[in-house]
């Protein structure tokens, strides 16, 4: 009986079958798809999550080496300041005159009386004395403006330069590693395109050598690669050695406008010294970072066309200097993204917050300066005893006399220590930051 029904319904239980075993099999399929699937997109999570984290590890480092690259740059603009503003010159000259004249009073009181031509004598080391001084406070000034406005600028520079390079070094590697990606799943697609390929290559090598032939292309494309970035980064030598001279003139009549007519002896309060400084400041910003006068910014950071071949010429030897005559696409490209940026708004904003922060800055240094040497009286200035009368302000002899310690300071090598409190500051300014990440991050450049 239940084998006459087994035979009865046998088509529908092989039916039954065979559907539950397409389900079962379907199923399985899907379940190792949907298994694949989860395997692929966590790995391409992990690879999204690799990427960012290079990048931002690659954007660290980037900043890190523009901050070690100004400790090297520092002691270059030392250098070219010490020797166009030289104010420890005339502090030395004022301390050998101030000698001179103790060693004259001394003489005169053991003598008992002066002649008419010591007298003579006298008034003229004097007059010679006060126009030093009048010196003295106008160049220190001056320097002090110099230094901020060429460092700020170099950081500025130095950012710009460091992140587009990054940027460009990075997107080349991701290219050849997406390139070498899709040639192996090429070469992986079947054995039979793996020997076919190695056939043909076979075939080829009975004619020309095309590997030796391509190789030397590679290198000097490589080479052309180098060079250019190194042109590139040597373009600073403009702004330490002749693009501060561009705005040299702006700061001295600015200097001379709020300054000038102050005299050595003069006193002023520390709140009074800090309103010409800043006026100074703003004067100048207006002129140097309006959005008509932009030219005179672009000039102090690179140089024109007709000045390049020079700058090239005093930082690179004479092979790359062919190498670049021979091939700077890399370099025009380099250079007008470089510009483009140095003209924009963001770049100015930058610059404004860079020179906002090294005047708080000055005025710190300044005021403890000032007050240390007010406790000790300073040999190097004039005698009066304005500063004695009225503790709250201070000769301005005396601010020029700080003023030159605190250039020493902002231009202090550090590069073994890494311990410029200046560059420090400035280095940490957040919209260098934001500035430095929107270049960065400009994949479509």
């Amino acid at each position: 009986m239940a084998r006459s029904g087994f035979q009865r319904h046998r088509g529908k239980l092989l039916g039954t079958g065979v559907v539950l075993s397409g389900l079962v099999a379907v199923g399985v399929v899907a379940a190792v798809a949907a298994k694949r699937w989860v395997r692929r997109q966590q790995q391409r999570l992990s690879e999204q999550h690799y990427v960012r984290e290079q990048i931002k590890r690659r954007f660290t480092q980037t900043q890190q080496d523009a901050l070690y690259t100004m400790y090297e740059l520092v002691p270059v603009l030392a250098l070219v300041l010490g020797k166009e503003l030289d104010v420890e010159e005339l502090v030395e000259t004022l301390k050998g005159k101030k000698l001179k004249r103790a060693g004259e009073d001394d003489e005169q009181g053991s003598g008992g009386h002066v002649s008419a031509g010591e007298g003579s004598v006298s008034s003229t080391v004097a007059r010679s004395k006060a126009e030093l001084w009048q010196e003295l406070k106008m160049r220190s000034a001056v320097k002090l403006l110099a230094v901020v406005y060429t460092t700020c600028m170099l950081l500025l520079l130095t950012r710009l330069q460091l992140n587009i390079l990054a940027r460009r070094e990075y997107l080349e590697t991701a290219i050849r590693v997406a390139k070498s990606e899709e040639a192996t799943r090429r070469d992986a697609a079947g054995w039979l395109g793996a020997v076919w390929e190695y056939g043909a290559s076979a075939l080829g090598a009975l004619g020309a050598r095309p590997a030796a032939a391509d190789a030397e292309p590679a290198d000097q494309q490589e080479e052309t690669r180098y060079v250019n970035e190194q042109a590139f980064l040597s373009l600073s030598w403009w702004l330490l050695n002749r693009g501060w001279l561009q705005f040299k003139p702006l700061v001295e009549r600015q200097v001379e406008q709020q300054f000038g007519t102050l005299s050595p002896r003069d006193t002023l309060s520390m709140e009074q010294f800090s309103t010409r400084l800043s006026s100074t400041i703003h004067a100048i910003n207006r002129e140097l970072f309006d959005s008509d006068s932009r030219a005179l910014l672009l000039r102090a950071l690179l140089p024109d066309a007709s000045q390049e071949l020079h700058v090239l010429q005093q930082t690179l030897d004479e092979g790359s200097l062919h190498v670049i005559e021979r091939d700077d696409t890399m370099l025009r490209e380099l250079l007008q993204e470089t510009s483009r940026c140095a003209e924009s708004t963001a770049s100015l904003i930058v610059l404004e917050s860079l020179v906002n922060e090294s005047f708080q800055f000055v005025m710190q240094q300044l005021e403890a300066k000032v007050t240390k040497k007010l406790r000790k009286p300073a040999a190097d200035a004039p005698e009066a005893p304005a500063a004695e009368a009225a503790p709250q302000k201070f000769q301005v002899a005396l601010y020029s006399v700080a003023l030159k310690d605190c250039c020493q300071e902002m231009l202090k090598n550090g590069l073994v220590s890494m311990n410029n409190e200046f560059l420090q500051d400035l280095d940490a300014v957040p919209e260098l930051d934001d500035l430095s990440a929107s270049v960065y991050s400009n994949f479509g450049v």
